[in-house]
């Protein structure tokens, strides 16, 4: 029924609460964007959930939205929701990764006990580093970066909004580029 709408008519009667019209239009984008996103991430799950934060974002408002083109709209909304989550969720994993590769590299001539004790003394700052972060940013890094819970799960489990999970995210990643900042 839905189908022979413009995008535009479809938001003005989401606006009115026809929620089938936010199923066409989910469904019009969804694999478009996942596959946008993909480009750029390399996970389909990844990109799945960042399309679902998007849509999750316009069903949430969806009595406030003023949107002259949809597929423009959804699609920057999808670019930087993706570029938000590259610089929460990526930094410390990667500085990690590079710190570690670096000083590997740099100790090829170094004997293995060597490599051993900087990885172990590694280890236990960034354990000191996550014991010393505020009870709810502990939780949520410990969630995000040990179990590899998504962004959504921890919300759920946690029973907090998404961008407060976004926040304590990025509030541990920056408490350890400086804690850590002596392994660089």
């Amino acid at each position: 029924m839905y189908k022979k709408y413009t995008d535009e008519e479809l938001v003005a009667l989401l606006k009115q609460g026809k929620d089938r019209a936010f199923d066409e239009l989910y469904f019009r984008y969804r694999d478009l964007l996942v596959r946008f996103v993909y480009q750029r991430m390399k996970s389909v799950p990844v990109s799945e959930e960042i399309v679902q934060e998007v849509f999750t974002n316009i069903w949430e408002r969806r009595n406030d939205l003023t949107i002259q083109k949809f597929s423009a709209y959804v699609y920057t909304s999808v670019r930087y929701t993706t570029l938000d989550y590259i610089k929460s969720n990526t930094i410390t994993d990667q500085y990690i990764k590079e710190v570690i590769d670096r000083n590997l590299s740099d100790s090829l001539d170094h004997n293995a006990t060597e490599e051993s004790i900087y990885h172990d003394e590694l280890q236990e700052a960034l354990d000191k580093a996550t014991s010393l972060l505020p009870k709810k940013s502990k939780e949520v890094f410990i969630l995000s970066r040990f179990k590899q819970y998504t962004n959504k799960e921890i919300a759920e489990e946690l029973n907090v909004s998404h961008e407060t999970v976004k926040y304590h995210i990025s509030y541990a990643l920056k408490f350890m580029r400086t804690y850590l900042g002596e392994f660089n």
